[in-house]
């Protein structure tokens, strides 16, 4: 019995690590996009901020993003990606 009990601590603790790095990942993710979309002038000057709508994928991945823009209507963005790197964003079309 005691050793289920060690098994179970173990693996909650592996899925506690693999959440968390998860969630620094999509944080670094979200940075990245950001910038991705500052140099694409997509906003041109205008201030924004960014909320995760979705995230799909693993290698290849999208990440769905929702763009708060100060005194304009929101947008969404789709931010393209390929191990951690930005292969393009663009707005998607409502």
């Amino acid at each position: 019995m005691a050793l289920n009990g060690k098994i179970v601590a173990t693996t909650l603790g592996v899925a506690a690590l693999f959440g968390t790095a998860n969630a620094f990942s999509i944080n670094d993710d979200m940075r990245s996009c950001k910038a991705a979309i500052d140099e694409a002038g997509l906003f041109g000057d205008a201030e924004y901020n960014l909320d995760l709508v979705k995230d799909y994928g693993k290698r290849n991945r999208v990440v769905t993003l929702e763009a708060r823009i100060v005194g304009q209507e929101n947008q969404i963005v789709e931010c393209r990606m390929s191990r951690s790197t930005v292969k393009e964003v663009v707005i998607v079309a409502e």
